[in-house]
């Protein structure tokens, strides 16, 4: 689109003194007639710019007319563009991905290295987090109905292992107890409702729209409406799991008793996420409260036994 190339220039053009209009249209894949026309645009616009003949010469933003670098330090774009890599690795998205390209551009040519320097010394891969190409095209599906306000319809596997057909107003993709969800209004059962992404079968996007309700993401969350029922749990880990549970519980969740196993109280949703959760932990990890939790996890334990 003409408006993301203009904006791509002025970027461009911000991080270079003079560049000529032969580089931005080999870059911006254009006539240089084509990059002629948006330079007059971006300064009828109000952004004004600048033209030098000669063979030194160029287009560029006048001076005093760019942003202060100081109002954004290279490691603050450093930051920015380590969390965007992160999240574009995660979610495979085109967008992010050119506002990664963009943000990059700010980064100065000659401070290339430094961005490098600094990826030796912290590196973060979230794309554990994105799944399988199955998982990360419903990602993609349920997104685009998101963004275009359109019906979305496909298979869901629920917390009973049951497999239905469900064709949802999709609002919302949230990132919630590590990982994705879709918040959507469900019109089999009239209400809203919270999919795992993971556990989406075959979406298709209808062509027919709906009108966003009122109730909000968050504010269905502060509500926790019975499907999203979250269980309060009193957990004791062996002494051998202090590493691990720093890892994952902040020091006002934990408690290190004498003996100096840690206790840790936490919230979790009432699925069988959570008990598959608590029983990755083996013989390292009691359930103190509450009690039927504490029960399923007998019930479970023993049927495992039965298969050994």
């Amino acid at each position: 689109m003409k408006i993301d190339r203009l904006l791509s220039i002025i970027v461009y053009l911000l991080n270079h003194e003079l560049v000529s209009a032969r580089v931005l249209a080999e870059r911006f894949n254009v006539t240089v007639r084509t990059i002629q026309r948006d330079l007059e645009s971006i300064d009828l616009a109000g952004i004004p710019i600048i033209s030098i003949q000669g063979p030194n010469g160029g287009y560029g933003i006048m001076e005093n007319f760019k942003i202060d670098r100081q109002l954004v330090s290279l490691d603050d774009l450093y930051y920015i563009i380590t969390s965007l890599q992160s999240v574009s690795e995660t979610i495979s998205d085109e967008k992010i991905d050119g506002t990664l390209e963009k943000v990059m551009n700010l980064l100065p040519p000659r401070e290339h290295s430094f961005l490098t320097e600094r990826n030796e010394k912290l590196s973060i891969d979230f794309s554990m987090l994105g799944g399988d190409p199955g998982q990360q095209e419903s990602f993609r599906l349920a997104k685009e109905a998101v963004d275009t306000e359109r019906l979305l319809e496909f298979g869901y596997t629920n917390n009973k292992l049951e497999n239905k057909s469900r064709i949802v107003e999709p609002h919302t993709i949230a990132f919630k107890w590590r990982s994705w969800y879709l918040y959507a209004w469900c019109l089999e059962k009239k209400d809203y409702r919270l999919f795992r992404i993971s556990r989406i079968r075959n979406p298709r996007i209808l062509s027919q729209r709906f009108r966003r309700r009122d109730l909000s993401f968050d504010e269905y969350m502060a509500k926790q409406t019975d499907y999203v029922k979250t269980v309060e749990l009193k957990l004791r880990f062996d002494p051998s799991m202090r590493s691990m549970v720093e890892e994952y519980y902040s020091e006002k969740d934990r408690c290190i008793e004498p003996d100096g196993s840690l206790t840790v109280n936490a919230a979790m949703p009432a699925d069988g996420w959570m008990y598959g959760f608590i029983l990755s932990y083996g013989e390292y990890v009691t359930v103190l409260e509450p009690e039927d939790v504490r029960e399923e996890i007998r019930r479970i334990a023993a049927q495992i036994a039965k298969k050994y």
